[in-house]
């Protein structure tokens, strides 16, 4: 049995403030884990997984302790395979409260009053949010919240740069569970954050540039965290914020000529990274925020 995504204001908080010193053996993680879910698409009768989601959650402001969600990935895992026409359902794998995991069937509509999927008003930004979240008393999960979203004077701060080191959960095809979604986390630096944009399928569009070990396909999606600094004494507080979503990564080519020979080289560990500002932006258009009714 499936079951249908369904729209509803209230569930967890996710709590955001840790010590650099807790690391990997923080809980923390275990709620990032939980936020995370799998992107699946039916083929001829099998559920093949297309890639990685996430749900976010924004607090109503006249009710404190009530939240919003939206499940965000990118925008290409919603396509036809090969194609940039959008298919007509997806599925996301959950667990469930006392074990196993079921999928959830969601439609991908792109107009009119039952509308699922919002995009970015830049076409060339690879991102959609859909409004809605599971049954909270059948399946396992929580959300992360916009207090994970790093202010607008960040830059100032000068915090943000080449070589910090990041994290990711994702799916990996080898091993994407039995019994339930098992998230696997990446770690890698910053390589570029460039003023510029980046050719990325023949359209300039914003990414970030990330060293890490990962594949195309599998990291789509995957939500991106770095411990901030903040401007902060050495020693202080650091606070978990989200930097991006993975994009997709660059794979093995063999474009460099020279003589009239081809040089090998490898992009294979070089993800693109959609920095968290564009889903900021998605999140508070006039037209998300007309949908939501805030």
């Amino acid at each position: 049995m499936r079951r249908r995504v369904w729209w509803i204001t209230t569930l967890f908080f996710l709590v955001v403030g840790v010590n650099c010193s807790e690391g990997a053996d923080s809980p923390l993680l275990d709620k990032i884990r939980s936020a995370t879910t799998y992107i699946f698409i039916k083929s001829g009768g099998t559920f093949v997984p297309r890639g990685t989601g996430f749900f976010v959650g924004l607090r109503i402001p006249t009710k404190p302790k009530s939240f919003f969600l939206y499940l965000v990935t990118t925008k290409h895992l919603l396509y036809q395979p090969g194609t940039s026409q959008f298919i007509d359902t997806i599925y996301i794998r959950l667990n469930k409260k006392g074990g196993g995991s079921e999928l959830a069937a969601i439609p991908v509509k792109t107009q009119g009053a039952n509308r699922t999927v919002f995009v970015h008003s830049d076409p060339t930004v690879d991102l959609v949010v859909m409004p809605g979240m599971p049954d909270q008393t059948r399946f396992d999960f929580k959300f992360i919240t916009d207090e994970f979203f790093l202010p607008q004077e960040a830059g100032n701060l000068l915090k943000y740069y080449e070589g910090i080191e990041v994290f990711y959960p994702s799916l990996f095809f080898l091993y994407a569970g039995a019994g339930g979604n098992h998230p696997f986390f990446r770690y890698g630096r910053f390589a570029l954050i460039p003023e510029e944009k980046i050719m990325w399928e023949g359209k300039l569009t914003t990414l970030y540039l990330i060293e890490t070990n990962g594949f195309p396909g599998e990291n789509s999606g995957a939500p991106v965290f770095f411990f901030w600094e903040s401007g902060n004494p050495p020693g202080s507080q650091s606070l978990l914020k989200l930097a991006g979503i993975i994009q997709g990564s660059f794979i093995d080519q063999s474009a460099i000529t020279r003589n009239r020979s081809a040089i090998p080289f490898s992009n294979e560990g070089i993800a693109a990274m959609i920095p968290a500002t564009k889903l900021y932006e998605l999140l508070f258009s006039d037209e998300v925020r007309r949908q939501r009714g805030f």
